[in-house]
């Protein structure tokens, strides 16, 4: 693996982690280095499951890593392509929290780091961070900011409707019972 920090070329980093997001992150990502003449680095970030306390510094990594390759290629073959006529980029996967590995990757002032943003709930934002928001705050580059693309919000769109249907049919199951219930009682 190279080391993604040296070098004298202008660099686009792009933080991915395999959802759909992450897909228009990195098409983002392709057409700012293209516009820019500058290299694409693709990068994936993980944390052991366990957060590594448990295994101590000796640990065996290897099945988190495996997972993070997997999520990492995946995303690159969605939205770089495959075969000869698929994007040259490098790619790494580092294991360490995500705003920590991406802004310490793209810490050059001609660096451009890329990371997709998504909507999160209270309970989401509780539980898990938004690391576009501590990139925003630890980067010292420029950073682009890109927002979950039409796929993603069909999706999140489509099951919030198939939520609404189903608690209206619970709704309407329980009025039923408790009409019900009150016509014999």
């Amino acid at each position: 693996m190279t080391d993604l920090r040296a070098g004298g070329t202008p660099r686009v980093v792009v933080g991915v982690d395999g959802s759909p997001g992450s897909v228009v992150a990195l098409r983002a990502a392709l057409a700012e280095a293209r516009r820019r003449a500058a290299e694409l680095h693709v990068v994936t970030a993980y944390l052991p499951v366990d957060g590594g306390w448990a295994m101590g510094p000796g640990g065996d990594f290897e099945p988190d890593r495996r997972r993070a390759a997997a999520a990492l290629e995946k995303t690159c073959r969605t939205a770089l392509g495959t075969g000869p006529e698929a994007a040259p980029c490098a790619a790494a996967v580092v294991r360490g929290p995500a705003r920590y590995v991406l802004t310490g990757l793209a810490g050059r002032p001609d660096d451009l780091l890329v990371v997709g943003t998504g909507r999160q709930g209270p309970l989401r934002r509780l539980l898990r961070p938004s690391v576009a928001r501590d990139c925003l705050r630890l980067a010292r580059c420029p950073l682009l900011l890109v927002p979950p693309g039409g796929l993603a919000r069909d999706y999140r769109k489509g099951l919030r409707r198939w939520n609404g249907w189903v608690g209206r049919q619970a709704d309407a199951m329980v009025r039923t019972a408790l009409d019900g219930g009150a016509a014999h009682g």
